[in-house]
């Protein structure tokens, strides 16, 4: 049985981004993880406690055919955020990614305003970093 986002009080109850059969939610902040880096995300799962991501587009022109994004920073402290970064095992970060990949692939209109082909993971992303 699926939850709901009433079930759950921890979760973003705005109505806009959905709780998966399986009690995930994933959140666009609408704001950057840190100044000049990717796009925010917040995760929120069963499993682990609520912890952040970092998004951008993987082109700056993308095409219908291939219109992927990048997710980056998983864990990382959102600047400004009480919530602490989460480190994972590399085995639970493989779950992670999997995890999300399939999220935003049914959810991606809510979190990137479009339609995407496809998820690709960097620990760093270092497009999104200032130097």
């Amino acid at each position: 049985m699926a939850m709901t986002q009433a079930q759950q009080p921890d979760y973003d109850r705005s109505g806009r981004f959905a709780v998966d059969d399986d009690g995930w939610q994933v959140v666009d902040l609408a704001r950057m993880l840190y100044p000049g880096g990717p796009h925010a995300l917040r995760v929120y799962s069963p499993d682990y406690p609520p912890f952040h991501a970092g998004w951008r587009f993987a082109s700056l022109n993308p095409t219908a055919e291939d219109n992927r994004v990048v997710i980056s920073h998983i864990g990382a402290k959102l600047g400004g955020s009480s919530l602490p970064a989460v480190r994972f095992s590399p085995a639970m970060l493989a779950r992670v990614q999997e995890r999300l990949r399939a999220y935003v692939m049914i959810h991606p209109e809510a979190l990137f305003g479009e339609r995407i082909t496809g998820v690709d993971f960097k620990a760093d992303d270092p497009l999104a970093e200032i130097f």
